[in-house]
């Protein structure tokens, strides 16, 4: 358990996959291989080495994240801000949050950070109630509704 001095009171607490995962048949492998195929061809006919080095380096990334399982992570909300695994958000530096709730392919909180470099925080929601945690959340952040971003969008398409 952490030290109650850095987190704070742990007001909710619960587990949740650090991602949704799909089982990935082997058409969506056939598909993610001609992608990258036609994009070589691509980097071919424009003469950029960068840019195939770029696919290939991708396009492997992708199918070993599509085939490892999400781990188990552990997440709260406490009186100081919101951990995530390890790692603590502090109130202070969060701008506002959205809950995303249309399940199964979206359940997550979404949370705009005032950092530039790390604009949204996304945090899977698992089985705990999106009500609860809603509800704790605007004791401490303003609720502003968020569009979703077209990678977010890709990706629930893709089911990566």
């Amino acid at each position: 358990m952490e030290d109650q001095n850095i987190t704070g009171k742990i007001l909710k607490e619960w587990e949740a996959p650090e991602y949704a995962h799909y089982e990935k048949s082997a058409d969506w492998y056939w598909w993610t291989g001609l992608l990258a195929i036609l994009m070589l061809v691509a980097a071919f006919w424009q003469g950029s080495f960068l840019f195939g080095v770029l696919v290939l380096v991708g396009w492997f990334t992708v199918v070993i994240y599509a085939a490892r399982p999400p781990r188990l992570v552990r997440f709260a909300l406490t009186e100081r801000g919101v951990l995530a695994a390890d790692k603590l958000y502090l109130w202070q530096d969060l701008k506002s949050f959205w809950v995303f709730y249309k399940p199964p392919l979206h359940n997550e909180i979404s949370i705009e950070s005032k950092k530039t470099l790390m604009p949204y925080i996304k945090i899977p929601l698992g089985e705990e109630d999106p009500t609860k945690l809603r509800d704790t959340i605007k004791k401490f952040l303003p609720e502003e509704e968020q569009e979703e971003s077209l990678i977010d969008n890709i990706t629930h398409l893709a089911r990566f």
